[in-house]
């Protein structure tokens, strides 16, 4: 049901299914993840230059330097203004930053593959050592980084591993003319081996933070389902006492009413055609509370459920009219049909219920004038209004008449129902999924739509 005014505003829910809150997630992990080791990766490249200072090619020692050095600036830029501007929620942000983040990520690992070719003709054993083991650390670092996004660390172990390779062939193939001795040979097979391990073990933390954060969103949905089902509990309790508490107070009058005519009656049996009418409308009174009392309890305990069928409006109206105009009439207004000929599919006892709440509703509120039952085929299917000539709703009040237990204002302090009939009509419209609009002018009517679905 869609609740309609020109004084309600609409309420939007955004709603996260999980596969995009685990894509969220993993983007944000990759981020975050990054931008904590950027400090140590620029001191570790600084460190790199100040060995391999004087022990290799310084062209080309400057050249990795400086394109490493431009990378490194570009993420920096990049992952700051991430840690500045996003928002937990701004999903778009998010990915706005990791696509810029994401072109260098497999450019920096290539840049730090090639690198081996530096420290491959060095003279210290010890420096080529510590130099290739800090690129093999690089290596399994920025995996670890990058493992919460599978894609992206494909991306890079591929250009990591190239760039190792390159390296190597390059190697034997200027500076030992393509006669490879044991040792590069062994080298070689190495870092086919590394690559290919470095892939399972990136592919298997991906698998277990995958598992981790499909855990962790089922145990939010779990939390957040259970928070609103208490929530749903809490309010149905204070509904329930609200309940109670307005039947005591509006049940009050017609039983003490009903009690002084049953005395009034034993006392003088004579009078029981004036007390008869009286009695009548006192216990009429008391069953309609009850009605509307039970009416809500099976509304909010979710016990009324719907059954569809094809049903004859001007049936329908008929029944109403029947029901209604002695009502009316009683109160010197007139009742008046306006109908078309057609079956709309629908709940012929919930429907009779909203209408009879409206049409009540209208009467009750109306001193002079009358009251129109009017249906009409638009192009969006058939719709049913109820005019009525009444007092009129103000518009600070009408987002409040459908609320439990409000009366307007020329009902407060009365018996006259517990303020539940529009409550009732909302919640059924809701049931059958029926929009629902309400218009109203203070002091010349209201208006009430219900729009429900094509002739059948």
């Amino acid at each position: 049901m869609k609740l309609a005014s020109s004084f309600t505003p609409a309420r939007k829910k955004t709603i996260t299914n999980e596969p995009s809150w685990l894509k969220s997630e993993s983007i944000r992990n990759v981020m975050v993840s990054v931008l904590a080791t950027q400090n140590l990766l620029f001191i570790v490249m600084v460190g790199m230059l100040v060995l391999l200072y004087g022990q290799t090619s310084l062209p080309l020692l400057l050249g990795w330097f400086g394109i490493n050095a431009v990378l490194s600036l570009l993420r920096m830029f990049f992952l700051r203004g991430y840690s500045r501007n996003h928002q937990p929620e701004q999903y778009g942000e998010r990915i706005t930053y990791f696509l810029r983040y994401a072109r260098l990520a497999p450019l920096n690992g290539l840049i730090w593959g090639l690198s081996v070719y530096l420290f491959n003709n060095t003279t210290s054993h010890n420096i080529a050592i510590f130099c290739l083991i800090i690129v093999l650390i690089f290596g399994m670092f920025s995996v670890s980084n990058l493992s919460s996004h599978l894609y992206l660390m494909r991306w890079f172990i591929a250009s990591y591993g190239a760039g190792l390779l390159i390296a190597v062939l390059a190697h034997i193939a200027i500076d030992q003319k393509l006669s490879p001795d044991t040792t590069q040979l062994w080298f070689t097979g190495m870092v086919c081996i590394f690559v290919f391990m470095l892939y399972r073990f990136g592919e298997r933390m991906n698998k277990a933070y995958i598992r981790a954060l499909s855990l962790q969103y089922r145990n939010r949905e779990l939390i957040a389902s259970l928070t609103e089902q208490r929530e749903t509990a809490l309010s149905a309790v204070a509904t329930k006492n609200r309940m109670l508490a307005s039947a005591a107070h509006d049940m009050r009058q017609p039983v003490l009413a009903l009690d002084l005519y049953a005395g009034w009656l034993m006392d003088e049996p004579e009078a029981s055609l004036e007390l008869a009418p009286k009695i009548s409308a006192s216990t009429k009174a008391v069953i309609s509370l009850f009605d509307s009392m039970f009416d809500m309890s099976r509304l909010t305990e979710g016990q009324i459920s719907t059954n569809l069928s094809s049903v004859k409006l001007s049936d329908l109206f008929d029944k109403l009219f029947v029901q209604y105009q002695p009502i009316a009439r009683a109160k010197r207004l007139s009742l008046r049909m306006q109908l078309i000929d057609g079956d709309v599919f629908t709940d012929a006892l919930l429907l009779e219920r909203i209408l009879g709440n409206l049409l009540s509703n209208a009467i009750k509120y109306t001193q002079t004038g009358g009251i129109l039952l009017a249906c009409r085929n638009t192009s969006r299917g058939v719709r049913i209004e109820v005019w009525d000539t009444g007092v009129g709703i103000a518009p600070e009040q009408q987002g409040l008449v459908f609320k439990e237990f409000y009366k307007g204002t020329a009902n407060v302090g009365t018996t006259d129902g517990f303020g539940l009939g529009l409550a009732i009509v909302t919640q059924l419209s809701d049931l059958l999924g029926y929009e629902l609009l309400l218009k109203s002018r203070p002091g010349r009517g209201t208006v009430m739509t219900i729009q429900l679905g094509h002739l059948v």
